[in-house]
């Protein structure tokens, strides 16, 4: 952690952020809130995912939502991506594949469509950030993340929703929720890069 730290300190380069990212599931279109799940900081220096998030009753919740969290601007010399994964029995099985946002020093984008095994409503969700060394020429400026959720195995997507700039000092997303905001079966996030 400290040598994690130390590097983070005195490298030049790309990301300027230490950050972490929370995960929520709500039920009741929204209004029934479960526990936030975060990961990390980038600067742990690990790719460790957050807990499984799930609502109250860890059953098949209505919506999602994102927190971005910024603890403060570093020099830092780390890409990163995000990865996201779904579940269904509370997170103890029928998982689906990790799905992955190309790398911040790409330009980053949209990660696929993460869904448990049956891609039909899955109960616990998960994200974690990624860390390499920066891979480009330029640097990392300000960035944000983006959430929404689909249903019918994907063909039925919802709007996007986006937490603030970084620079802004990150915070929520807005709720994501399909079309009728009831039992959506995947998610996906963008993480939406601004370089110089």
């Amino acid at each position: 952690m400290a040598d994690a730290y130390s590097e983070l300190v005195t490298a030049s380069g790309s990301s300027k952020y230490d950050f972490r990212i929370g995960l929520q599931a709500l039920d009741d279109r929204g209004r029934d809130p479960g526990r936030v799940e975060y990961t990390k900081y980038l600067s742990a220096g690990s790719n460790v995912q957050s807990e499984w998030a799930v609502d109250r009753d860890a059953y098949d919740p209505d919506a999602l939502k994102l927190h971005l969290s910024i603890l403060n601007h570093i020099p830092s010399n780390r890409d990163f991506r995000i990865a996201i994964q779904a579940a269904d029995r509370n997170g103890r099985g029928d998982f689906g594949f990790w799905q992955y946002t190309p790398w911040a020093s790409e330009g980053g984008g949209w990660s696929g469509m993460a869904f448990d095994t049956d891609r039909h409503d899955p109960d616990a969700f998960r994200i974690r950030i990624e860390t390499r060394t920066w891979q480009s020429s330029r640097s990392l400026s300000d960035f944000r993340i983006g959430l929404r959720v689909s249903d019918r195995g994907g063909r039925e997507t919802g709007e996007a929703t986006y937490t603030p700039w970084a620079s802004y000092g990150g915070g929520w997303t807005g709720l994501a929720t399909d079309n009728d905001a009831y039992d959506f079966d995947g998610f996906e996030v963008n993480l939406e890069v601004r370089q110089q």
